[in-house]
């Protein structure tokens, strides 16, 4: 969280730092040890270097006369590695800095600076509280003001002193001492739900709940990204109407499954059959009778959550009848209570109201009649107004620039090395390529350079027939003008019930 890096992203660039950065003058340089631990110990030698470091840059108050040692508050912790430091305490982050990229300077400081404030001595506050006491129309109150000031700043020369430690420095007062009173600021505190979670919060969340290890915090991370079942908001997590449809559907039905503490309790179990202490046939045993059981009960009982409604307070604006909620591939939406015989339906907002698709300045490139804003699968993207009487649609990128429709693929009589399907004939930016037709489910592709030179001439007078029956049509706006290059679509305006 200090460093604003995804966990994935932090996992990445450890990964480099480990398996070697080259160092100007030293050749390729592994600056940490392995990456994937929570454990907290450090080796023998490890100790002794950084202390003899200690002693030679900062001077003997910075030494403590032992070492130190730290235990996990992790119960689950894994110690078969020590805990991350540097390799080479005497390869400082400044001295390197020049080979590393930002990121990798920034983790690896926060790494050495770490390891070496740990083996120091403990900075020391002075502290003081005062209690003043006085009476105001016959009722004693007392109030308190309380401040410290750092008087040795000991592991604080390496990391830093915190930025919320710079509390008040009160005065020097005695004890019934006289004061006059200036001013009272009186401040007014709410209870507030707990806030949702980072990337950051969440991994701390789930060392503390002995769920995952260092190595599969940032796989999980992405998992609930990929399958949206979060999105990303102020780089917080919100829970998507898929995650809340889909934990409730596995709670009825896994009870016990979905149990933090099953989770903690089935790794250390894998930790006891790792170690010899259990048998893993046993385990097993006593595992799948239970969740056979429960798995059965679900595939009968469970029911889809498809086809689900709940009423909504709003009535049809084709046909009047009253509105219910569903549930489709895309989250909740409004729909009338009359589908199929009418097929009214529209996204709602995070409060269940409907949101009417907006209007845009873009033309459908089929019928040049104007275009909607929707959302799918994919993402954003524009569809026609006379839908389903036209299904002319305009694509957008991730930046939610309109982009370009592409010619479809030529269709070959070259077999996919994977699967067998014909592959696909497509002109990219470093020239035609060949792509198995079953993609996505086969990712099978065909080198064209090493094609021999007949079927390549053969193939590519067959591409220029085809892209010229098949011209690339210019998207326009509706004032008949083509959309420029990373053309963002205009609302014209928003409508809702």
């Amino acid at each position: 969280s200090q460093l604003g890096f995804t966990a994935q992203s932090t996992m990445r660039v450890a990964q480099d730092l480990y398996e070697g950065v080259p160092i100007d003058g030293m050749g390729s340089v592994g600056l940490i040890t392995y990456m994937r631990t929570d454990s907290t110990v450090l080796a023998g030698e490890a100790i002794k270097m950084a202390r003899h470091y200690i002693g030679s840059q900062f001077g003997e108050p910075y030494l403590p006369a032992k070492a130190n040692f730290f235990s996990s508050s992790n119960k689950s912790a894994q110690e078969a590695h020590e805990a991350i430091r540097p390799t080479d305490v005497n390869l400082t982050p400044d001295r390197i800095r020049s080979s590393l990229n930002d990121r990798q300077y920034k983790l690896y400081k926060i790494i050495w600076e770490r390891f070496v404030a740990c083996q120091m001595t403990d900075a020391q506050w002075d502290a003081t509280t005062v209690l003043i006491s006085g009476t105001t129309k016959g009722k004693e109150m007392t109030f308190r003001a309380t401040g410290r000031v750092l008087v040795f700043d000991g592991h604080y020369k390496v990391v830093g002193v915190p930025s919320n430690s710079d509390e008040a420095v009160l005065p020097h007062v005695t004890e019934e001492q006289q004061l006059a009173m200036l001013q009272i600021d009186p401040t007014q505190h709410f209870t507030a739900p707990p806030p949702r979670y980072t990337e950051a919060s969440l991994v701390r969340k789930l060392e503390a709940e002995g769920i995952g290890r260092p190595s599969t915090y940032a796989q999980i991370i992405q998992v609930i990204q990929t399958r949206r079942y979060v999105e990303k908001i102020q780089n917080r997590f919100h829970a998507t109407d898929l995650a809340k449809v889909v934990t409730d559907k596995l709670i009825e039905a896994f009870p016990e499954i979905f149990e933090v503490s099953y989770t903690r309790d089935m790794e250390q179990q894998l930790d006891d059959v790792e170690e010899k202490q259990a048998d893993w046939v046993q385990m097993l045993q006593n595992f799948y009778g239970p969740f056979k059981q429960s798995l059965d009960a679900a595939y009968e009982g469970m029911g889809h959550a498809k086809a689900e409604t709940q009423p909504a307070p709003y009535k049809c604006p084709e046909c009047g009848s009253d509105t219910v909620y569903r549930f489709g591939r895309n989250g909740r939406f409004l729909s009338c209570s009359k589908y199929p015989d009418c097929k009214y339906a529209a996204p709602i907002d995070n409060d269940g109201k409907p949101v009417e698709p907006a209007q845009t300045d873009v033309a459908c490139p089929k019928c040049g009649a104007t275009t909607l804003m929707r959302k799918g699968r994919f993402g954003a993207f524009l569809s026609c107004t006379k839908y389903p009487e036209c299904d002319g649609i305009v694509n957008l990128d991730k930046k939610g620039c309109v982009s370009p429709p592409k010619v479809p693929p030529l269709i070959t009589d070259l077999p996919c090395p994977n699967c067998g399907a014909p592959v696909n004939l497509r002109r990219g930016a470093r020239g035609p390529w060949l792509g198995c037709s079953k993609f996505p489910k086969c990712r099978g592709r065909l080198g064209w350079a090493s094609r021999d030179s007949k079927i390549k001439e053969k193939w590519g007078k067959a591409l220029e027939e085809h892209e010229k029956a098949h011209p690339q049509p210019i998207i326009r706006k509706m004032d008949g003008n083509p959309v420029g290059d990373a053309y963002t679509p205009q609302i014209q305006n928003v409508s809702q019930p």
